[in-house]
């Protein structure tokens, strides 16, 4: 019982990304068809399937308390790296604007050298995170069709899949069911992706990428603690 409840922290962690482009899609009426939010969804399951299934394989050779306290402590630090990469990639986003700004205002003949505050520096998103989909949801849709088809999905699923894996190979150390985590991540997507677009639409705000990490961060914390706790 008590890993159920891990597993719908875990689903619901792993699906705040898909939720967060969502809500970024519908303020931008990007429209996601229906077989589109199944392929994410069933990318977002064959991920967890894959990453679990490969903590139980190694869970089988260590001991239980071994086992229960190496799959904590992935999930923790896990759980704090999503969040210094998330403040990091923002550190970086502000740096691209100051640049962005600079040769706006070098264009314009401004003199740079009575602005000694404005960084040159700027590092680049990268490409294959989720944010850049979250931050600019039109690099999806290739076709400029106003809607996400299937074959444009794909390299969305892939990128907001592909930063779970490590969440849940430490989750299948901790001995989280594969089975039922894995059905779970499949419906919580489709939802995630349905509901995000349908208050994106409505309300026009978008969730920005730092809240999602962070947020998806601390529920991963969290996860570890209490998996640790109650084994």
């Amino acid at each position: 019982m008590t890993h159920l409840f891990s597993s719908f922290v875990l689903c619901f962690s792993s699906n705040v990304d898909n939720f967060a482009v969502a809500v970024a899609y519908g303020v931008k009426r990007l429209r996601i068809g229906w077989l589109s939010n199944v392929l994410i969804a069933l990318v977002s399951a064959l991920g967890t399937l894959l990453s679990l299934s490969v903590g139980a394989a190694i869970e089988r050779y260590l001991p239980n308390p071994v086992a229960n306290l190496i799959g904590s402590a992935m999930l923790i630090t896990i759980g704090f790296w999503g969040i210094w990469d998330t403040l990091e990639r923002e550190k970086k986003r502000n740096r691209a604007k100051i640049r962005q700004i600079r040769r706006s205002m070098v264009a314009a003949g401004v003199d740079m050298a009575y602005i000694p505050h404005m960084d040159a520096r700027a590092e680049s998103i990268d490409p294959l995170s989720y944010e850049s989909y979250l931050e600019n949801p039109e690099i999806a849709d290739v076709d400029r069709s106003g809607e996400i088809d299937v074959k444009e999905a794909i390299a969305l699923s892939f990128g907001l899949t592909i930063n779970n894996l490590g969440t849940g190979v430490g989750a299948g150390i901790s001995g989280l069911n594969i089975a039922f985590t894995t059905l779970l991540t499949f419906m919580v997507s489709i939802l995630a992706v349905l509901v995000g677009y349908l208050l994106g639409e409505q309300f026009t705000t978008k969730m920005t990428g730092i809240s999602a990490g962070v947020l998806s961060g601390v529920m991963i914390i969290a996860l570890g603690v209490y998996e640790y706790f109650i084994p």
